[in-house]
């Protein structure tokens, strides 16, 4: 009997180690995470959760706790970036919080597999990870570009600056451009952290996407401002006479697209091999190169050496690839909040819709309403006891006649 008591125990002990695990609190932003109740809805067989409004307590650096499941807050609508929430454990009762901020903890037995954290979680915590998931390099991000603000305007002022302005503007963009395409190939999307209105708010998420805003406005334009920099008093303006920049885009933007059409052209058609890897290399190429020879081809005569247009056509293509970081950033974040935006302004545009015009009125003893007709001539106190008051007459009309 003992023997059978004693197996019994360890089954369950398997089993609570198998369900619950152990995370270590590892804060991506501060030294404390917020921790709020959780609503747990079972469906049939599954359970479903959602996060609650309630904060209820922090956890610190150091911390341990149980991870049981994970959910995805995508809010009312999902646009992408969902943030991703871990269900904790503790005391008995279930919470959820970030799960950014858990590691897998070494304390767990051996055998127990990590059932919470997803590979962008695991990244987070990387020294990449940990590197963009904080606010300095794109504080050096944004500062490189007022720099180049700067030097821009100071070097239409002064030939001494404008002979430093020539290989220094083309520098702090690089490397802010450089900055942005490494934090996206890190996070992706989730780079722009720093202004998610699921993190901060409506109104903490707008005070940031404004200066972001004229930050991606000023970069898109920079190589616009650094034209008469480089090229000085004999440049008049005149987009034929300035840096080449448009095949190059195109090309950049076609050269995806034309590698999906040639998979499936070649899918299509029933290529394999090495002779499918050839034609979808080859088109790729041919739609990625040929815009950027035009380019390379106009910047050397543009600077009347081939040295000075190939590093000029190099710094274009960086350029490039930088300005759809940003430019594609700062659409994702702003589509999130017009989401919100919209959906506040239709709930607003059908309570003022709906709601009757106050019957009350100053100025004596008058008193004022607005009466609305129907098609009875039978009066109503708002547009949408109206309509629906016609729609009933329509269907009355309509019986009529059938």
């Amino acid at each position: 009997m003992k023997k059978a008591i004693n197996l019994l125990m360890l089954l369950l002990l398997y089993v609570v180690a198998a369900s619950a695990q152990k995370y270590d609190v590892k804060c991506l932003r501060g030294d404390s995470v917020a921790v709020y109740d959780v609503v747990e809805t079972i469906s049939s067989e599954d359970t479903y959760y959602s996060k609650g409004e309630k904060l209820v307590f922090y956890l610190h650096d150091g911390d341990q706790v149980e991870g049981v499941d994970k959910f995805y807050d995508k809010g009312v609508i999902d646009t992408g970036g969902s943030i991703g929430y871990a269900v904790i454990q503790k005391d008995g009762k279930k919470y959820c919080t970030l799960s950014e901020n858990l590691v897998f903890s070494k304390d767990n037995p051996e055998g127990v597999e990590d059932k919470v954290l997803t590979k962008s979680d695991e990244l987070a915590h990387t020294i990449q990870g940990r590197i963009f998931n904080s606010i300095i390099p794109y504080i050096i991000i944004a500062l490189l570009f007022l720099g180049v603000m700067v030097l821009n305007i100071l070097a239409t002022r002064s030939k001494k600056i404008r002979s430093i302005a020539v290989m220094a503007i083309p520098a702090c963009i690089m490397v802010g451009t450089l900055l942005e395409i490494w934090a996206y190939s890190v996070l992706g999307t989730n780079c722009f952290w720093w202004c998610d209105k699921n993190r901060y708010g409506f109104f903490g998420s707008l005070l940031r996407i404004i200066p972001f805003g004229f930050i991606v406005f000023y970069q898109v334009m920079s190589i616009k401002f650094y034209e008469p920099v480089i090229l000085g008093e004999a440049f008049d303006g005149d987009v034929q006479d300035g840096i080449s920049v448009k095949p190059a885009l195109i090309s950049m933007l076609a050269a995806f697209p034309v590698l999906i059409a040639s998979a499936l052209i070649c899918e299509f058609l029933g290529l394999g091999g090495w002779i499918e890897t050839l034609l979808i290399l080859v088109s790729f190429l041919l739609a990625l190169g040929i815009g950027v020879f035009l380019s390379l081809k106009r910047n050397i005569e543009l600077m009347k050496s081939k040295k000075w247009g190939l590093l000029l056509t190099l710094f274009t293509i960086v350029y490039i690839l930088g300005c759809i970081v940003a430019v594609w950033g700062l659409v994702v974040v702003i589509f999130k909040l017009i989401i919100q935006i919209l959906i506040v302004g239709v709930i607003i545009g059908f309570v003022l819709y709906a709601m009757p015009e106050p019957k009350g009125g100053g100025g004596g003893n008058v008193t004022y309403r607005t009466v609305y007709y129907d098609e009875d001539r039978k009066t109503h106190d708002s547009a949408y006891a109206r309509d629906k008051a016609n729609e009933e007459i329509a269907k009355r009309e309509a019986g009529k006649h059938n």
